[in-house]
């Protein structure tokens, strides 16, 4: 009798330490999901040969420029609410984010500085509809090469294209929120292709682009940084904003981060038009 109870002892202990290890697997694996696993991990198809792309000469909006914008207080809507780049979006509220300042305390959400755009459909006089943009193909700025791709869940994929630019400079549009995703990474693109549609996120369903010098963001602010001393680091796709204790490194375009539509607006011309000018 006492053997056999030695036996079911020994047997619950080893079937918990397999459970226990499990379990830690899981996390870990939900970990590296979220957090972008380093510069690869992509949980989307990936190409086994990367594709050559063709320089990119012009750029173009993701979405219709005449149907969608950002969204902006007392223009668009009667929200405060600001999706606009490089500002801060009251309407997000004081829940924290991932920076940390000085203090040690962690920053409203309502104070990071925007390093994107978020579009949103429109009506004819130009104020938002809520939850139209859902279903929305979203097209490629430019020709470029699809270099990351991840699910993240409730937010829907997200994408990041990089485009090699005619004397040598690179960068890379980033494009968050997308539902249907039509690309691979390592697939060579064209600009207006169609990368996927808006995730329908209820209300909020909106586009997150971005365009930048960098390639990814799992180690952009260093330790001594608010976002270092936060958790803003370890997202290949970065967190969409940027602030420190510091007014000169506040912004994105401290970090790398360019103005999205000033950007595109300034190459829809093509370069090589303009140098033969």
């Amino acid at each position: 009798m006492i053997r056999h109870q030695v036996k079911r002892v020994i047997f619950w202990g080893i079937c918990g330490v397999v459970l226990i290890s499990l379990a830690v697997l899981a996390g870990w694996l939900l970990l590296r999901h979220y957090r972008g696993g380093g510069t690869g991990g992509s949980l989307l198809p990936t190409l086994v040969a990367i594709q050559s792309a063709e320089p990119a000469t012009t750029f173009t909006y993701p979405l219709d420029p005449e149907r969608f914008a950002p969204y902006m207080p007392q223009q668009t809507g009667s929200l405060d609410v600001d999706t606009l780049f490089d500002v801060q979006n009251p309407g997000l509220g004081n829940h924290d984010k991932c920076f940390v300042n000085h203090a040690g305390q962690q920053l409203p959400f309502s104070q990071p500085w925007h390093a994107g755009e978020d579009w949103f459909a429109h009506a004819a006089d130009g104020k938002v509809q809520w939850g139209r943009a859902a279903g929305e193909p979203v097209q490629a700025v430019a020709n470029g090469v699809v270099s990351w791709a991840q699910n993240l869940g409730g937010e829907g994929n997200v994408l990041i294209v990089e485009h090699h630019l005619p004397h040598g400079e690179r960068v890379w549009s980033v494009y968050w929120h997308l539902a249907g995703v039509h690309v691979a990474v390592g697939e060579a693109i064209t600009r207006g292709q169609t990368l996927g549609v808006i995730h329908d996120r209820g209300l909020n369903s909106h586009l997150h682009w971005e365009i930048r010098t960098f390639a990814t963001a799992t180690e952009l602010f260093p330790p001594d940084s608010a976002g270092g001393r936060g958790k803003c680091n370890g997202y290949v796709m970065g967190v969409g904003y940027t602030w420190d204790d510091d007014p000169a490194r506040a912004h994105p375009g401290y970090w790398g981060y360019l103005h999205p539509s000033e950007f595109v607006s300034r190459h829809q011309i093509s370069q090589r038009n303009r140098m033969s000018n």
